[in-house]
């Protein structure tokens, strides 16, 4: 990511009497637009093993998680029966005891590991490099009608070793102002480059999944009210993004839409865009990191979300389905 259904037939015409007609309505869906840029700070549930490394002691090499059968992408929940939560705190009981048992999640599944560190430069080492929590930007795709949740990215959050979804503990969306872009070019992707402006948090985040990033707002948000476009009402041809790329705010780039997905049980990467404004391409390239979420709009409806870009070409692609993101949201 950035911080990644076929058209209705026409129906035979048939002469028929009105009394015989059934009226079938659809649902209309309506959001709050987003495209604007936020920052994000999360923290893991659980410490991650990012990934493992050999140590030098007694002569030889060896590394004690791998003996243990830690695996890289395994969440750490506890050290001898105690709760960690951060970095220090893991590696401050990891570092006085030669031997400790480790409460660890991999999936669904818990199990416990004996791990006998070695000691190395006056403290014990077990081989592990860890993380426990991630930051950037990224953009929001809408805002639920009543301005009380939203949904951003298209994508989850994912560690930068493992490549895995982060389960989360807790997050925060933050305000930040863009201060510069980072061309993008072939083999090179760009990206916006923004700092958090400090201040109150603007809410919490409630999930990272694979179709997005959801959160809840401490204060509702107003803004511009449009229509969700169903996925078998999406077409190809020309869209809008709606992206903020310096201080003026949010504004509409030209794009098109070269690809729409047939496939009803694909999720992700369903919509290839190009971007064809000269604006947004004199400056950005096309599409860059931070720009992960940025709505798609066709005839004024919300249709999508930029998610991805292509490495080889940065004047295009990949979306989702803004109706995906929708169903996915959990407001309770």
């Amino acid at each position: 990511g950035l911080i990644g259904l076929p058209l209705p037939e026409n129906a035979p015409a048939h002469a028929v009497s009105a009394s015989h007609i059934t009226a079938k309505t659809e649902t209309v869906r309506t959001v709050q637009l987003g495209g604007d840029v936020f920052g994000i700070k999360l923290f893991s549930d659980g410490v991650i093993v990012a990934a493992l490394s050999e140590i030098y002691a007694d002569g030889g090499l060896k590394c004690p998680a791998s003996e243990a059968g830690i695996q890289p992408g395994d969440y750490i929940l506890s050290v001898n029966g105690n709760n960690v939560e951060t970095n220090a705190a893991l590696s401050a009981v990891l570092s006085e005891n030669e031997t400790n048992t480790l409460t660890l999640r991999r999936g669904t599944e818990t199990f416990t590991a004996q791990v006998t560190s070695v000691l190395c430069e006056g403290s014990y080492k077990a081989g592990m490099w860890v993380r426990d929590s991630a930051a950037g930007i990224g953009t929001v795709t809408f805002y639920t009608e009543d301005g009380k949740a939203f949904g951003a990215l298209g994508h989850g959050i994912c560690d930068a070793d493992t490549r895995n979804v982060l389960e989360i503990r807790s997050g925060e969306p933050a305000a930040v102002s863009v201060c510069g872009i980072e061309r993008g070019s072939s083999g090179r992707p760009g990206r916006l480059r923004g700092y958090f402006t400090g201040g109150k948090s603007l809410g919490t985040l409630t999930q990272n999944t694979e179709l997005g990033l959801y959160g809840k707002l401490s204060e509702p948000h107003e803004g511009e009210t449009v229509e969700v476009l169903p996925r078998g009402n999406v077409h190809t041809g020309a869209v809008q993004i709606a992206a903020t790329i310096d201080d003026e705010g949010m504004r509409l780039f030209d794009a098109e839409l070269e690809r729409v997905s047939t496939d009803g049980k694909q999720e992700t990467r369903t919509l290839v865009l190009h971007v064809t404004d000269p604006e947004l391409l004199a400056r950005t390239g096309g599409i860059v990191q931070g720009m992960s979420g940025c709505p798609i709009l066709q005839n004024g409806k919300l249709v999508g979300a930029v998610t991805h870009v292509f490495v080889d070409d940065a004047t295009r692609g990949y979306g989702i389905f803004a109706e995906t993101m929708l169903e996915n949201l959990n407001e309770n």
